[in-house]
Order: structure tokens, then sequence, then C-alpha cells
């Protein structure tokens, strides 16, 4: 299995390449000294010289300070490897706005189909243990799914939906207000989290408008309730319908509703720009791998491989001689 290493400061990589090159001068020069030592010195000198068994503790010791010094630098570039967090479980609800105004054509092919299309794209980045609930609304609010890790029976679901017809009208508190009892009634929210920043559990409000239905439930009064749950809402605004000239604009709206709770607003023009927003959304409120940082493991490892090379250095080093020991000659005749 490949194992997915990212590198923080991986300039750092460059200089793995001076390890081969230091590799190609150090050879020819130690070839070269070994010739001119066998060359030049004296003979008597050699005889205590190192035998062969040293010529290959030099080699190996060699080879290890220089794994040694790669493994230095690998410590530099700062290595991170991802893995899997033990986190809490996570419960997302998409709420998906469904009105006629949906059906316009500023978005290809429309704005109903660019967010379904977003919306499956997101599932299919959600990490397995995501649950995800489905919740329409129009002049009402429908749970379409409770939340479920069944991602395959959510992604029938949004086409199920693609293919309905439309409604008249735009309640948005009622639908954030729906989200959360299907949130509450998941268990997502058993036990209460203690801030909107560590609640494992999100709302996800696309729409192209502000609330249009006035007997339905103001989104301030939503709002105060995701913000008493401690979920945070992250709405996304498709196009840029002004709304009613005697209420605030659908921009406003969805602003305050994401910001109060701890959550993230963002509108989208264009069909490229949904997608966008709905990955980087995606990539806030979907539980991912954890970078963990093994820098210093390169860097204890390369130490280790230091020391290792200093102790197989050292039996390539001539064996001492005690005070006053003579040499011995390289040949004497045999007594007769």
């Amino acid at each position: 299995m490949p194992v997915d290493l990212s590198f923080q400061a991986a300039e750092w990589l460059w200089a793995l390449l001076a390890i081969p090159l230091v590799a190609l001068i150090a050879f020819p020069w130690w070839r070269r000294r070994r010739r001119a030592a066998e060359a030049y010195a004296d003979p008597s000198v050699l005889s205590i010289g190192s035998p062969a068994r040293a010529t290959r503790a030099r080699i190996a010791g060699a080879v290890l300070v220089m794994a040694a010094a790669a493994l230095a630098i690998v410590a530099l570039a700062e290595p991170k490897l991802p893995v899997d967090t033990e986190e809490e479980q996570s419960t997302v609800v998409l709420a998906l706005d469904v009105s006629n105004s949906m059906l316009k054509t500023d978005l290809e092919p429309d704005r109903l189909q660019a967010a379904f299309s977003a919306a499956e794209e997101f599932v299919d980045s959600a990490p397995e243990s995501t649950a995800i609930g489905i919740v329409t609304f129009a002049d009402n609010t429908v749970v379409r799914l409770a939340p479920t890790t069944n991602h395959a029976e959510v992604r029938d679901t949004l086409e199920e939906i693609a293919g309905e017809p439309t409604r008249e009208g735009t309640a948005v508190g009622a639908a954030l207000a729906t989200s959360l009892d299907s949130l509450e009634a998941s268990g997502a929210l058993d036990p209460p989290p203690a801030s909107s920043a560590e609640s494992p559990a999100r709302v996800l409000v696309l729409t192209d408008g502000a609330n249009s239905i006035r007997r339905a439930l103001p989104p301030a009064a939503a709002t105060e309730q995701a913000v008493a749950a401690r979920v945070p809402v992250y709405t996304i605004l498709i196009g840029d319908d002004p709304g009613r000239p005697d209420q605030p604009s659908p921009a406003e709206v969805l602003d305050q509703m994401a910001t109060l709770s701890g959550g993230i607003y963002a509108q989208s023009l264009t069909t490229a720009d949904l997608n966008a927003v709905f990955a980087d959304i995606g990539s806030v409120i979907l539980p991912g791998e954890e970078l963990r940082d093994v820098a210093v493991w390169a860097a204890a490892g390369s130490l280790v491989l230091l020391l290792a090379g200093g102790v197989v250095l050292g039996f390539a080093l001539p064996p001492r001689r005690a005070a006053g020991d003579a040499p011995r000659p390289t040949s004497e005749a045999s007594p007769r």
C-alpha cells in the first residue's frame, strides 16, 4: 500500500541531490588515496594497516553516514503522514430549495440541476462514517431522508427529488428548524456539543432566496435555535436575486444565519462557482484525515544511523600498538 506522505517544506528535498553527488566525488578520491598509500607508504607501516575487513567497514560506515544525512534532510522538509482521526461520527443535513425560482437558467443547465449535481459530488467525497440527511423546502418543508451512512441511499434520494416538480415559495427559516429536528431525532446532538466548533452536526442550506412565506418561522428565530443547539449552519446562495423590497436581501439573511451560528456563508453565480463552494465547504464540515508530524522520527532515525556509522567506522581504525613495540618486518629470513 503506497504511503501518502506530504511535506510542509518540500524545498529542502532538493538537498537530497547532494548525497549521490558527494558519493560520486568521494569514491574516486578514496580510490586514488588508497593507490597512493600502497605506492609510497613504508612497507613496515602497511604491514599493520587495515585488513580487507576494515575496508568493508569504511564503505559500510560511509553508506550509513550518507543515509543519516538523507534522513536529516527529510526531517528538515517537515514530513507529515495522514492518519484517520478518532473523532465522533459527523452528521450533515442538506436543506435543498426546490422552489420554482430554482428553475432559472443563469446556472447550467439550471439552478436546481446544478445544485443537485454539486450535492451528489458532496456525498461522493464524504467519508463512509459521515451520516447525511436531506430536507427539501419551498412553501413547506419535508424530511426526505433521515441522516444515514448509506450514501447510495442518499444519492438515490437526490436523483428522485431532482425529477420531481418544483413548488412555490421559500421557507428558509422552517427549513433550518426542520433540519435541526432531524439532527436531534438522529441522536447527533446527544450529548449536546460544548460549542459549535466542537459540534459533530452541521446543516448545509442551499437556496436562491430568502424567506418568502410570511406564516413560516422567520429565519432569525430558526437561527436562534441553531445557536442554542450549538449547530453551525453553512449557507450557499445561488444567483443574485434581490428578494422582496420590504425584507432583508437573501444575502443578508443567509450571511446572518451562518455568522451567528458559527458556519460559513458563500454565494455562487455560476455552476463552476457552486462546485467550488461546495468543495470548499465540504472540506470544512466533513471529517477528514489528520496530518501527523513525523519529522521527529526522521530526525531520530538520522541520529541512529549516524551513531551506527560511527561504530562501524571504528572497526576501520588500525590496531593500537603498545608503547615500545617495534613494527614487525614485512619479511625475514627463516632460521636454518
